[in-house]
């Protein structure tokens, strides 16, 4: 499994999935993530690789202050990593950190299955060029959306690399 990304590089990021095949478009596009890869008929994992305090945004995470809490995971189709995702708000937010505090268990469970009442910003998306795909873990696109709950902010930025290509493609 690739290290974790611990920056982006700038990227073009647009209001729909560039160059993706038409198989992982409907992936990307998918308003939970995680009701769509389970609907693909393969096992899902999450495997977390840190949650905690940060001091450090990404390139485009637009969070007030200077003390965050993250989470960053890897999701896992038939225990090949094809998702990473990255989950920040700010240290104040008590309840974003609840809900974060999720485990092993998809973050779309808790934001899709409680009836939270958060807003979410439109997704957008942006192709990574090969040449800076060490720096995002292999992804070749992404994804970002803000949620909003109680005036609070959340920002979630998924990585799909190329193997969730062919998982896909098999639905």
């Amino acid at each position: 499994m690739p290290p974790f990304p611990t920056e982006l590089p700038p990227l073009l990021w647009q209001p729909a999935p560039p160059n993706a095949p038409d198989a992982l478009r409907r992936l990307l596009q998918a308003p939970s993530l995680t009701a769509a890869l389970q609907a693909t008929g393969h096992d899902l994992h999450v495997r977390p690789v840190f949650q905690g305090a940060t001091v450090n945004l990404w390139h485009g995470e637009t969070l007030a202050g200077t003390a965050f809490h993250t989470r960053e995971v890897w999701l896992l189709l038939d225990g090949t990593p094809v998702v990473w995702a990255r989950s920040v708000c700010r240290r104040e937010a008590a309840e974003w950190q609840r809900i974060l505090a999720c485990g092993t268990q998809p973050l779309g469970k808790q934001l899709f299955g409680q009836g939270l009442g958060w807003e979410r910003s439109p997704l957008t998306f942006a192709a990574v060029p090969s040449a800076q795909q060490p720096h995002t873990a292999q992804a070749s696109w992404l994804r970002r959306s803000e949620f909003s709950l109680h005036g609070e902010k959340m920002v979630l930025t998924e990585g799909f690399t190329p193997a969730l290509a062919g998982f896909a493609a098999q639905s």
